[in-house]
């Protein structure tokens, strides 16, 4: 029989426990090195000029990465079908610039502050993509990519957004959620096959899934075969 101390001393962990403790430690570095593979990419790459020139089709959105459990998810909204342009589909949190924005740093942040509760101080700012432009509207996008510093309490705007969803980093590299999305613009006109990845439901495509994968591959995540 083994006998431990009754002198405040810790037991020995279990080899589970160990090994529990050793796979999470290393989850936790992994993670913080992609974050700075991020940081350090972000911050290099050439983005969307600081001051923006009041363009009508000029629109800057948020890419918000959080942080649950022992995995990262990105955040995505769904737009309502009342909105102007991209009824019904799968979007980072965003819109256009307002007259009132000093920067479209700052119509990403508020705009999503406004569509689903995310304040700006909860957001660190990684850095942007270069300025990249829809396939269905033709409008020019600003992404940048934050970091929230702590789970947020989701609020949508329901005028604007259908409700707001996460996908964990993992399952958008997984193949078993990619295919082909079938988009047609009008009814003239023949339907073109993009490429997809379908998560709960979701269909994640077009500009959204571009910028997607970007940030799939400075995080050093490949894509499936």
């Amino acid at each position: 029989m083994i006998c431990y101390p009754d002198n405040g001393a810790s037991m020995p962990r279990s080899h589970s426990g160990v090994a529990r403790a050793a796979a999470e430690s290393s989850l936790i570095v992994t993670r913080h090195a992609q974050i700075k593979k991020l940081r350090d990419a972000l911050h290099k790459t050439p983005h969307a000029p600081v001051k923006h020139e009041g363009a009508p089709r000029a629109a800057a959105i948020l890419v918000p990465i959080v942080q649950r459990e022992n995995d990262m998810h990105l955040v995505f909204i769904r737009r309502s079908d009342a909105v102007e342009s991209h009824r019904g589909q799968v979007a980072f949190p965003g819109g256009r610039v307002d007259p009132g924005d000093a920067t479209l740093l700052h119509t990403a942040l508020r705009e999503a502050h406004e569509e689903v509760g995310i304040a700006p101080h909860l957001v660190d700012v990684l850095g942007g993509f270069p300025t990249m432009s829809t396939v269905s509207s033709g409008m020019q996008v600003a992404p940048y990519v934050g970091l929230l510093k702590t789970p947020v309490d989701y609020r949508i705007q329901e005028t604007e957004v259908a409700e707001v969803f996460e996908v964990p980093i993992h399952a958008l590299s997984d193949a078993r959620y990619r295919g082909t999305y079938q988009w047609k613009r009008d009814k003239d006109r023949p339907s073109s096959d993009f490429p997809a990845i379908f998560y709960s439901g979701q269909t994640i495509w077009g500009l959204t899934l571009r910028i997607t994968e970007n940030l799939l591959e400075i995080m050093g995540i490949p894509r499936p075969g």
